[in-house]
């Protein structure tokens, strides 16, 4: 779903006036912020955006790893939390 919005944005031209809130280490504490106007391509699987120490390095994020995207302080796609309930074994 985040793909299809992506898309959608990038078709529109308004993909850099957004910013995607990504988690890294698949951890849902450690999240970074990319911006619109740094990202570079998309594929299928992933996001590829420049950054880094010097701003000019190529990195990639998991597309699943996309936790928000967010347009002028207005959220556009949230990811669902999931909860997986663990039962004691009898």
């Amino acid at each position: 779903m985040a793909r299809d919005l992506l898309n959608k944005l990038k078709a529109e031209g308004s993909l850099k006036e957004c910013s995607i809130l990504v988690s890294d280490d698949s951890s849902l504490r450690n999240t970074r912020r990319v911006f619109g106007r740094d990202v570079t391509r998309l594929n299928l699987s992933r996001i590829e955006f420049r950054g880094g120490e010097t701003g000019h390095e190529r990195l990639a994020v998991p597309m699943e790893a996309v936790i928000e995207i967010e347009r002028e302080g207005q959220v556009l796609y949230r990811k669902k939390k999931r909860i997986v309930k663990i039962y004691p074994r009898m």
